[in-house]
């Protein structure tokens, strides 16, 4: 297992995250429930569980007891192996990962979507300002943090850093988080930190890129592309290796985050990333941009 900044064991997979693990649950289980034609609230009274509970499992927000579930296998009328299966997933799910212990400092969307995204396989981004929190250097995210909240107590400050650094133990491991980012090229010299700072980030990137070519990508959008459809701001799609799983997206703006999940928005972001994509550099000469501006920032 690889060891997170935390200190904590870190997942290693993509398919170990306890969030994406109850959310592949409920959709199996409200999956056979409509199948059935059988509608939340008389699943409920068939079992005694209230429409609510049943539809909080189906969301993959409420926890679900060994013998919960094998009263909805039994009124489901669900096959052993499919069972097996789904027990997998029930106690896949209460798990606790290394972010529960970041419960009292970031909301509880958030923490959610560090669920997500350790389970992802694949993120692709778009970022018109800051650098996506998987590729930050740990002075950068130092920086950035004490830049949006001039309020964050320094004990806070670093928990939060301690935070992002181990987001990015999914990027090595058995199975590595693939990372596809489209970036405009004010992310490349807006200063965070400074020009000290920048430069290292820079060259963060780089190596990335140069040593991991297949894993992660980095294309920039010139400042001469002009106006695309994805200047109104940053988000990013997460991908998952099971097929029973749609893409979300999650979107953080100044004053909320939001994880979307409605499939005609979904693909109108996946639309959007495409469209940027179009509009930004080749990765060789992304590569070489993201290197001229390092050197100028040295």
């Amino acid at each position: 297992m690889i060891q997170s900044p935390t200190g904590q064991e870190a997942t290693d997979g993509a398919d170990v995250s306890p969030t994406v693990q109850a959310w592949e649950l409920g959709i199996r289980l409200r999956q056979r429930r409509e199948e059935l034609g059988m509608t939340a609230v008389v699943a409920g009274k068939a079992t005694g569980i209230a429409q609510a509970y049943i539809s909080g499992v189906e969301a993959g927000r409420v926890k679900l007891p060994a013998g919960r579930l094998a009263q909805l296998i039994e009124i489901y009328e669900i096959d052993p192996e499919d069972a097996a299966e789904l027990e997998e997933l029930r106690v896949g799910a209460t798990r606790r990962a290394w972010w529960h212990q970041y419960s009292q400092l970031f909301p509880a969307d958030f923490l959610r979507f560090l669920g997500y995204e350790a389970g992802a396989d694949h993120v692709r981004s778009y970022d018109n300002e800051l650098l996506h929190g998987l590729l930050q250097t740990e002075d950068y995210a130092r920086a950035v943090i004490r830049g949006g909240n001039t309020y964050v107590r320094l004990t806070e400050m670093t928990r939060r850093v301690k935070a992002r650094m181990a987001r990015q133990a999914r990027l090595t491991g058995p199975n590595p988080l693939n990372v596809s980012t489209v970036i405009s090229e004010a992310v490349l010299r807006q200063q965070i930190g400074g020009p000290a700072v920048m430069h290292d980030q820079l060259n963060h990137l780089v190596e990335l890129v140069s040593s991991h070519p297949d894993q992660i990508r980095i294309r920039v959008v010139p400042f001469t592309a002009g106006a695309h459809p994805a200047l109104g701001g940053p988000f990013q799609i997460l991908s998952f290796p099971s097929p029973r799983l749609p893409d979300l997206v999650w979107q953080e703006v100044l004053t909320s985050s939001d994880i979307i999940d409605q499939s005609a928005r979904v693909a109108d972001y996946t639309m959007t990333f495409a469209e940027a994509e179009e509009r930004a550099l080749s990765s060789q000469d992304s590569l070489a941009l993201i290197r001229q501006i390092a050197k100028e920032m040295g």
